[in-house]
C-alpha cells in the first residue's frame, strides 16, 4: 500500500483517483507500469490521464460501456484462441485489438474469459459439489505482443485478492472500519500509520520468521503475540492486556 486520495463531498472516486494517480507517479515513477482498475474507470479523462504519463490501464468492461460490450460480444464469439486451466478454472480465451469507443480515443484490446469451477455448497446439510460458470470482459492499452491474454486475465482476477487479503483483513481484524476520530486529518493520519503497521509486520512476517513458523502461525496471531510482548515489556504489565482474545490460527 503506497498511498491514499479522500474523495471529496461531491465527487467520484475517479476524479480523487486521477489526484491519487498525479502523487504516485511524481514519487513513484517508475515503481509500475500499469493500473488494474473497475469498470467505473474505463473513461476517456481517466485513460488519457495514464496514457500522458506513460502507464498502462486494464480495466474490467461491464454494462456501464454498452456500446463497447456490445461490440466486443459481438467480435469475440467465434472459437477460443486459448482453453486450458487457468487459476484453478477451466477456462476459454478470446483476444483481439483495435476497437474503438465513443469516449476514449486510443484502440483498446478486449480479452473475454469463460471460466467453470467447482464450488463447495451446503444444501441440505450436506456438503455438495456445484459447476459455477462465470464471463469476464477486460478492456486494456496493453498490446498483445507485449503480455498473452492467459497472463492479464490473472492479472484482472487479483484485484480480487487484493479485496479479500487487504482491505477484509485490515476491516475485519485492524479496525480500518472504525472512525475513531472525525476530523479528516486525524482520519488519513490512522489510516497511514494502520498501513506502515501492517505492512511492516507482513515484512517481518514474510522474509524474518522461518518457513515451518509460518505454516504454523498467523499474520493475526503474530500481532497478537507483539502485542502481548508490549504489554508485559519491563516491570510493568498494560491494563489491556487481559482483554486480548487469542485469535485463531
Amino acid at each position: 500500500m503506497l498511498d491514499v486520495e479522500p474523495i471529496a463531498p461531491g465527487e467520484g472516486e475517479v476524479v480523487a483517483a486521477g489526484r491519487l494517480v498525479e502523487r504516485l507517479v511524481r514519487h513513484y515513477p517508475r515503481f509500475f507500469d500499469a493500473l488494474v482498475v473497475d469498470a467505473t474507470y474505463l473513461q476517456a479523462p481517466f485513460f488519457k490521464l495514464c496514457q500522458l504519463h506513460g502507464k498502462h490501464v486494464l480495466a474490467v468492461l461491464k454494462e456501464n460501456n454498452p456500446s463497447l460490450l456490445a461490440e466486443a460480444r459481438a467480435v469475440l464469439s467465434g472459437p477460443p484462441l486459448w482453453h486450458g486451466s487457468l487459476n484453478h478454472r477451466h477456462s476459454e480465451l478470446w483476444d483481439a485489438e483495435e476497437f474503438r469507443s465513443d469516449s476514449i480515443e486510443a484502440p483498446l484490446r478486449i480479452i473475454r474469459s469463460r471460466e467453470r469451477s467447482m464450488r463447495r455448497q451446503r444444501i441440505a446439510g450436506q456438503w455438495k459439489l456445484r459447476e459455477v460458470c462465470a464471463e469476464w470482459f477486460w478492456a486494456t492499452t496493453i498490446p498483445q505482443e507485449m503480455i498473452p491474454a492467459r497472463q492479464l486475465c490473472q492479472i484482472g482476477h487479483q484485484r480480487w485478492s487484493i479485496e479479500n487479503r487487504i482491505f477484509n483483513q485490515l476491516g475485519a481484524h485492524w479496525g480500518l472500519n472504525h472512525c475513531f476520530h472525525h476530523q479528516p486529518a486525524a482520519i488519513l493520519n490512522f489510516w497511514l500509520i494502520l498501513w506502515l503497521a501492517f505492512t511492516m509486520l507482513g515484512c517481518f512476517f514474510l522474509r524474518n520468521l522461518k518457513a515451518p513458523l509460518r505454516q504454523r502461525l498467523s499474520l493475526i496471531e503474530l500481532a497478537r503475540l507483539i502485542l502481548c510482548g508490549l504489554g508485559t515489556l519491563g516491570r510493568w504489565r498494560a491494563p489491556w492486556l487481559d482483554l486480548i482474545q487469542r485469535a485463531p490460527p
